[in-house]
Order: structure tokens, then C-alpha cells, then sequence
């Protein structure tokens, strides 16, 4: 127990307190000798039952130990462990009941006891075993299956599984489906009807057709005929999956909450992919009336799903037609009768989308004010009520949409709405709610004091604690060589050979670029330059045999090796290619993302590098403006410049063409990302200091 703290001495060093770590030592050392010397001097005790307990005390710390080190618990609970223990003995001595020591104790605390050696006989360790299963379960309940497959043979082994049948039904099936195990025999013959239901679709070639519907089956308002003849069309089939979720989003309004509506919404984001959004984007060369047929007979509620379950998969234009179509179709183009459709199903995802798009001031008008601020309203509440600590999607969400929104009213309803939610967490000593409203309120603040000159200016760099978000320096950008280094990805169709191409003769200056080549790739080095770059790019080789990635990987493979570390990286490709791009890509300082969209994006990126200033387009993105921003980069940084975001995009927007500049409009540059300034915020906001970090137990 000395040693967990890393320090070869006879001293507990693990709290900043000086007073908590001498508590701990008592623990530790002087109430276990102690106990320890009782236990030796006994008169009452056999020699037999001298080493058990002192086998036990043993097994204990060396069992607390292993939970410490695994930071399942902390060293608060080893007291009360060890009064447990202590008068676990007496009671078992007394003949008493060792169950209600254990109840005050949690899981990863409590199942020390009855594994000890000292208690493996005692009366009652079955109750005890169960009672520590159930503390497992209530901690962790998706693990209930999983642990009931090592040991189903508990009392109560069929309620849980009608539990899981109603929580977990995707897991149960897979159960069910192993029939010849012990778990699988039990669920076999189940008198659930529920369960019923799953253990016949588990025997069923196609039950996974058919297990979006489990909810309605087992209740008998649809039969698996009825199912069975919508799987032979796939329209049909889509169309029963949108029915189904429409009437499912309206029974949880009721607070009524369906079985298996995950695996609905799984199932309908599958075929809405397949059978029509990979249609429209595949068809993206050809004209509307050919590339969009395909979905012209769906309905409001089925273009619906289109959108908000096809977030990172649709692709801009194809977006702006569905949307378009989507409100076009709704009775009186108004958009609280378009939510009314579909039960307000998802409304979150589908405001975030708009904003994403740009299209969300245009829907908010479609609709009136009241709705409007109520809408909104519960756009911005609850944000901190997702599934673990670090669920923050509907905060980010709400911290983008900000930034697309240019009505006044809407901006001061949401920015109210979020201080009167951090007033309540701070009230309610919620600690995440804190954190979450409160970044919203600062990131919201900042937003407005840039877009009105008359407020007074909110820094949000320094106000989060996050790195400075207006400019990047010259010399954060250089690597250990002094060198600045951009990687450009290329990709092997039409278009991607033209861009590179053009690439070629933008640095075809020999007396300002020396030029090194090979037949993957090309680099460009600055000469006579304040401050030496080295500009890398894959040549566009033919995308059909994988020519292109190929050529990239070649010359990541050289840049790795000869110590180019890329401060900047540039995507050049549509939108289709860019998961590829990310996927390859190094950690940068700056990312500049030249495809339609790519500003959904940004929490991709950020996974690599966390501190990222990104440039992205919410809509279209065009060639021209793509060169204008990374040889702006490129023109300023090799002088030895720093880069600041605004200057810059009002600069470069001198250098974009008339026709290009509503799509100029739609490029968000990293002090406007409020999104990706949330994540990083939050990031930062929750980093906690950990006293055990790194320490092996000897």
C-alpha cells in the first residue's frame, strides 16, 4: 500500500493535503498493525484462525490495491472498506448476516468482500454474491447480458432478461441466437412475449428486416407478413421504416419509449443511404432532372430523413435540392407544419444541419416569431444532458448554429436562454451544466461583439483558456529547423489533374522555387525567402487503381522519414474524397479544407489536432477561392508574417472574382469556427490532475 504512491518510503503521499495524507497513514499503517497485533495476541482465536484472518487482510489490500491502481475507486472508500471488513468478521463470528455492511459500499468496493478468503464460506454468501451481481448490473447495465452469459444461474436471471429485452434488444438477439449455451437455453424458453418475439427472429435468415419492427410485432399492430411484403420493395420498405419512426417520435413525445427505436434508426439511416442519398450524390455530374428522379414520388416525411440521418454522408448539393423539395412539398411551405409531420422528430439535428447550410434563417422565417423563439429556445436547453461527460454533440451544435444566424431577436433569445440555464446549474450544483452554459455564454458574447463594433469586445482566447483564436504567429509554425512545411492532397479525377496542374505552373518560378520531383509526388522550397517553405503535394494519378492514395502515402512515407512535420495541411478534392484526406492526414497547426462542406467536418479534424485553426465552406467550394487562401498563406508566411484571421479574409476577398463572391461568403475561418472553439474549450475545461498517473504497482 506504500508503494502505490511511487515513492520507496514508509509515507502516504497521494492528496495536496498534508493533513488527508497523515489521515490515510493512520489508515494504512498504525489501524492495521493494530489490528493486526489483536488479532496475533488473541486468546480466543486458533492458530488456524489467526492465519486465515491474516491471510485475508492480506488478500484485502493487495485486492483495494488493484482497484486504485485500475481507478475504479479512490482512496476515500478504504475506511469504510475496512470497517466492513473488521465487523464483517465479528458478525460472521456472531453467526449474523454480513449483507448489510455491504449495501453503503459500491460495486468495485464491495465485491472485495465476498471474494476475500476470509468470507467465501460464510451463511448467506449466495444472497451476497447476488446482492454484489446487482450492484454490478445497477452500475453498469450494458453489461447485464454480457454477465449473465459467465453465470445465468441467479434467482433472478428472467427479470433481467425482460429488462434487457425492452433496453438492449439488438444484444439480446445475439444471445438468443446461440441457443445451445446456457444463457441461450434459459432466453429459449422465456414466457415474455417480447422475448418470445426476439427468440423467433433470432432463428430468422432475415430477422434483422424485421427488427425494427420488434416494438409493433410483439403488440400486434403489424404482422410479419405485412413486413415481409414491404422487404420485397425497397421504396416500400423505406417507407414502412418512415411510418414507423414518425409514430415512434410521437409516442416518445408522450413519454412512451418504444423497443428497439435505436436499431430502427440504424435500419433507416441504412437504406436511406443506400437506396437514395448514394444515388443523388453518385449523380452529381448529371442534370437535376436525371440526378435527382430517384426521390421525386417520397414523401415530406421521408425526405426528411434524408437530411437529419445523413449528416456526414449527403453532400451539399445534394442537400439544397432535398431541403428545397422538403419545404416545397409541405403544406403551405410553412416550416412549424413540416416539424408537426414528423412529430418534431430530430429537430435538433435538422437545425444544426440548416445552420451548417446556411438555411437556417431562411427556415426560421418560414415559421412564425413565437414558434420561432420557442423552437430555439429548446434548441439551446438541456445541453448537458447527453449519455457521459464528454456527450457535448448538441452543445457544439447550438455553438455552430450561433454563428450562421444574423436576426437579432434569435441571437438574444438564445444567448438569454443560455445564462438563465447556467444560473440553474450553478443553483443546482451541476458541474457539467456549469462548464457547458458557461462556454456558450462566452463563445455567444464573443460572436456578437465581432459582428456589432458598439459592444465591447470579448477575447475569447483569453476568456476560455484555449490558444489565440484571431491570429496564428509566424513563428508557431515553424518546425525545429525554422522551416514552415504545407502538405497539399490531390486526388486522381478531372477536376483533381486540373487543380494540380495549376498547382505546377502557380510555382513554376525557378528563381523564387527550387523544384524537386518524383513520380508520386512534388516539392516546392522557397529561395531567398525571410523564412524557408517547403510546399509538398501527391500527384492526381489515376483514382481507378488507387494510384492517387497510393502517391500520397509515398509521400508521407518521405516526409516522415526526412523530418517534414506539415504546420499546414491543404485538402484539395471534392467533398467525397475528404474522409480519405483526414484519415491520412498529420497533426497540423492550420487546416485549410477546399471541398463543399467541409465544415461538418471540423470535430474529424480536431481529433488529430486538437489545435487546429481550420478554413472550411459551409456550402460550395470553389477553386479559385481555395488558391486565393492557401497562396495568401503561403505569400505572408514565407515572409516572415503573422496571420491574422479577420485581415485575412477580408484581404483575400479582394482577390476573388465578382461571380465568387456569394460563395466567398459561405468559407468560415477559425475565429468563426464556434464550434470547434467549444470542443477545445471543453477539452481544456475538463482536465483534471491525477495524482497516480503513470505509477505501476510493484
Amino acid at each position: 500500500m506504500l508503494a502505490i504512491d511511487g515513492r520507496v518510503d514508509s509515507l502516504m503521499t497521494v492528496y495536496p493535503s498534508h493533513e488527508m495524507n497523515e489521515q490515510l497513514q493512520y489508515l494504512v499503517q498504525t489501524r492495521i498493525d493494530d489490528w493486526q497485533r489483536r488479532v496475533e495476541l488473541s486468546k480466543t482465536y486458533d492458530h488456524n484462525k489467526k492465519l486465515t484472518y491474516l491471510r485475508s487482510m492480506t488478500e484485502l489490500l493487495y485486492a483495494y490495491a488493484v482497484e486504485i491502481r485500475k481507478k475504479s475507486t479512490d482512496w476515500s472508500s478504504f475506511a469504510p472498506l475496512l470497517n466492513a471488513f473488521e465487523d464483517g468478521l465479528l458478525r460472521m463470528e456472531a453467526g449474523k448476516d454480513v449483507l448489510p455492511l455491504l449495501k453503503p459500499l459500491p460495486y468495485d468496493v464491495a465485491k472485495i468482500i465476498p471474494n476475500n478468503f476470509a468470507f467465501r464460506n460464510s451463511a448467506g454468501i449466495r444472497q451476497i454474491q447476488e446482492f454484489i451481481f446487482l450492484k454490478l448490473i445497477a452500475q453498469n447495465p450494458e453489461q447485464t447480458l454480457k454477465r449473465l452469459a459467465e453465470n445465468p444461474n441467479y434467482s433472478f436471471t428472467d427479470s433481467l432478461i425482460s429488462v434487457a429485452a425492452r433496453r438492449r434488444p439488438e444484444e439480446l438477439i445475439n444471445y438468443a441466437q446461440a441457443s445451445s449455451t446456457p444463457l441461450g437455453i434459459i432466453i429459449a424458453r422465456h414466457v415474455d412475449p417480447l422475448v418470445k418475439m426476439i427468440v423467433q427472429l433470432a432463428g430468422d435468415r432475415s430477422g434483422q428486416l424485421y427488427f425494427p419492427f420488434l416494438d409493433d410485432l410483439s403488440k400486434g399492430n403489424i404482422t410479419k407478413k405485412e413486413i415481409e411484403t414491404a422487404i420485397a420493395d425497397s421504396a416500400a420498405y423505406y417507407r414502412l421504416l418512415v411510418k414507423t419512426q414518425v409514430n415512434y417520435a410521437g409516442r416518445m413525445r408522450q413519454g412512451d419509449t418504444p423497443v428497439v427505436i435505436r436499431g430502427l434508426q440504424d435500419m433507416l439511416h441504412r437504406k436511406s443511404l443506400e437506396v437514395y442519398v448514394n444515388t443523388i450524390n453518385g449523380l452529381h455530374d448529371l442534370p437535376a432532372p436525371v440526378r435527382f428522379k430517384k426521390i421525386q414520388g417520397l414523401t415530406v416525411p421521408e425526405l426528411y430523413y434524408l437530411i437529419v440521418l445523413n449528416e456526414a454522408e449527403i453532400y451539399t448539393s445534394s442537400y439544397t435540392y432535398v431541403y428545397n423539395r422538403l419545404l416545397e412539398l409541405t403544406p403551405g411551405k410553412s416550416a412549424d407544419t413540416l416539424l408537426q409531420i414528423v412529430n418534431h422528430d430530430k429537430y435538433k439535428k435538422f437545425l444544426t444541419m440548416a445552420a451548417n447550410y446556411n438555411t437556417l434563417n431562411d427556415f426560421l422565417a418560414k415559421m412564425s416569431a413565437a414558434n420561432a423563439h420557442a423552437l430555439m429556445s429548446a434548441f439551446v436547453s438541456n445541453l448537458e444532458k447527453g449519455s457521459s461527460k464528454d456527450d457535448i454533440e448538441d452543445a457544439v451544435d447550438v455553438a455552430n448554429a450561433y454563428a450562421s444566424i444574423t436576426q437579432p431577436a434569435i441571437r438574444a433569445l438564445m444567448l438569454n436562454k443560455v445564462k438563465e440555464n447556467l444560473a440553474m446549474a450553478d443553483l443546482m450544483n451541476n458541474r457539467k451544466g456549469r462548464v457547458v452554459y458557461r462556454l456558450e455564454k462566452v463563445i455567444m458574447e464573443s460572436s456578437d461583439s465581432e459582428m456589432d463594433s458598439t459592444l465591447a469586445r470579448v477575447n475569447i482566447s483569453d476568456s476560455l483558456g484555449i490558444p489565440p483564436v484571431y491570429d496564428i504567429s509566424n513563428r508557431q509554425l515553424r518546425d525545429s529547423l525554422g522551416r514552415i512545411v504545407l502538405q497539399m492532397y490531390f486526388y486522381g479525377d478531372a477536376g483533381g489533374k486540373g487543380t494540380f496542374n495549376h498547382l505546377l505552373r502557380i510555382y513554376a518560378d525557378r528563381t523564387k522555387w527550387a523544384m524537386k520531383a518524383t513520380p508520386e509526388w512534388v516539392q516546392f522550397t522557397s529561395i531567398g525567402s525571410p523564412v524557408p517553405f517547403v510546399l509538398f503535394a501527391n500527384r492526381a494519378l489515376d483514382e481507378e487503381n488507387d494510384e492517387d492514395e497510393n502517391a500520397q502515402r509515398k509521400l508521407i512515407e518521405y516526409m516522415t522519414s526526412n523530418g517534414f512535420s506539415p504546420s499546414i495541411t491543404v485538402h484539395r478534392g471534392h467533398s467525397y474524397y475528404l474522409p480519405y484526406t483526414i484519415k491520412k492526414m498529420l497533426p497540423s497547426r492550420v487546416v485549410v479544407l477546399g471541398s463543399c462542406g467541409a465544415y461538418h467536418n471540423l470535430a474529424d479534424v480536431l481529433r488529430i489536432s486538437p489545435d487546429a485553426s481550420i478554413i472550411s465552406s459551409k456550402q460550395v467550394g470553389y477553386g479559385e477561392i481555395n488558391v486565393a487562401l492557401f497562396t495568401y498563406l503561403v505569400d505572408k508566411l514565407k515572409m516572415g508574417q503573422d496571420v491574422k484571421w479577420p485581415s485575412m479574409m477580408n484581404e483575400v476577398a479582394g482577390r476573388i472574382s465578382a461571380e465568387k463572391k456569394e460563395g466567398y461568403d459561405d468559407y468560415i475561418f477559425p475565429h468563426q469556427n464556434l464550434g470547434a472553439l467549444f470542443i477545445k474549450a471543453y477539452k481544456i475545461a475538463n482536465r483534471e490532475a491525477d495524482p497516480f498517473e503513470g505509477i505501476t504497482l510493484k
